[in-house]
């Protein structure tokens, strides 16, 4: 059926074998098309047209004594009239239809580009709060009052640009770059020790270096000094500044109990589900038969995406419930171990990424209740910190 018939409605005509003549010649002369024409085994012929050539046609027969079949009515005229009474669907198909023309005047979905160390949702959250997210009224958005907003608001994007496609926002920012502030050279100052060691190495760019390869320093103690002292000139100070490298040492201590309390979970049940329509969230189902006990709740985003339909800003959540108790676990002293292993290498992660590892050793002690790891690391690290002190005038 093409998209005509459907529209309008159509009829299957037929007729015996002693009226087919003169039926085809009377849709001939009065112009009456058809499609789909069947010619029958005993001489029937029908085809397919649309309802008001089927009436048309039906009094021109009776007209000339034409015997004529009309039967299986299809299309959208028909459709409606079948279903006259249910309201409910007539009603969301209403809704429906009113929803999918005024979704074309909201924001749909954001689009960002360009981003380096910003993430999207920063990125988001910074244009919401200038007006731009998912739900925004599209008339009321001015892009370039927009970006304005953003460029004034926000300390972490230097250039933005936002395109509207329809219901689609697309952003390119560049974020800023933050400019090196420069040493105030007029402030003098010390370098001092950050942490016990034995220094490995100086790297010196400024000041008067009172350690020397070898010694050890205590935390807090001077390690290049701002200060020069001449017979010539006398004093006059500046800025130290300097890398000093050194072997310290850092201890961790991981105790793992033997016996502990641990979740048992006992399976999971829907507690709640929402349908989100943008930002908006409705409750359409509550279990409230569950509730007793306690239990962790986990919400779960389901969207189109799995259809292809990412970019639309309908969705479910489901909320569910899962209840646990509390029971007693007795571990093995190698489960123990190496529970302690890995809570001690998650400890040594850590460490900043500027400290170099250089020796490790761990002591294990078993005791009635625990198993305790006390881990000595060895590390080559840089413990100058520069410290500014003041400079009194003399009289």
């Amino acid at each position: 059926m093409n998209g005509t018939l459907f529209l309008f409605g159509s009829c299957w005509v037929q007729t015996s074998a002693a009226y087919r003549t003169a039926l085809l010649n009377l849709c001939l002369r009065c112009e009456i098309s058809y499609t789909g024409f069947r010619h029958e085994a005993d001489g029937t012929v029908g085809f397919r047209t649309s309802y008001g050539a089927a009436r048309r046609l039906q009094r021109l027969c009776k007209a000339e004594g034409i015997v004529l079949q009309i039967s299986e009515k299809r299309g959208l005229p028909f459709l409606f009239w079948r279903y006259r009474k249910r309201a409910g669907l007539w009603l969301g198909g209403f809704l429906a239809i009113a929803l999918l023309v005024l979704s074309g005047q909201f924001v749909w979905d954001i689009r960002i580009t360009g981003n380096e160390t910003m993430t999207e949702s920063a990125i988001r959250e910074e244009l919401k709060a200038c007006g731009l997210y998912p739900g925004s009224y599209i008339p009321r958005i001015h892009t370039g009052e927009l970006e304005n907003r953003v460029l004034i608001s926000s300390d972490r994007i230097s250039w933005i640009s936002v395109y509207l496609d329809g219901t689609v926002a697309t952003v390119q920012v560049i974020e800023h770059t933050p400019t090196p502030v420069p040493e105030d050279l007029s402030k003098p100052a010390n370098l001092i020790a950050t942490a016990d060691g034995q220094i490995e190495t100086v790297e010196l760019f400024r000041g008067n270096c009172v350690v020397k390869t070898g010694q050890a320093v205590r935390k807090g103690e001077l390690l290049v000094s701002g200060l020069y002292d001449s017979s010539v000139t006398g004093y006059r100070y500046t800025r130290a500044a300097g890398n000093v490298y050194a072997r310290t040492e850092r201890s961790f201590t991981v105790e793992i109990p033997l016996v502990s309390e641990e979740k048992v979970y006992q399976g999971a049940y829907c507690r709640s589900i929402y349908l989100n329509f943008f930002d908006f969230s409705v409750n359409i189902f509550k279990n409230t038969g569950n509730e007793a006990g306690i239990y962790d709740i986990i919400r779960e985003e389901k969207g189109l995406d799995i259809i292809g339909l990412g970019g639309v800003p309908i969705g479910l959540s489901v909320e569910r419930g899962i209840p646990y108790a509390l029971e007693s676990v007795t571990r093995t002293p190698e489960q123990a171990l190496e529970l302690g292993y890995a809570e001690l290498e998650r400890s040594l992660g850590s460490l900043s990424e500027e400290i170099s590892l250089l020796s490790k050793s761990v002591k294990t002690t078993l005791t009635d209740s625990s198993l305790i790891l006390e881990c000595s690391v060895t590390c080559l690290e840089n413990i100058a910190m520069q410290s500014e002190f003041e400079i009194s005038e003399q009289p």
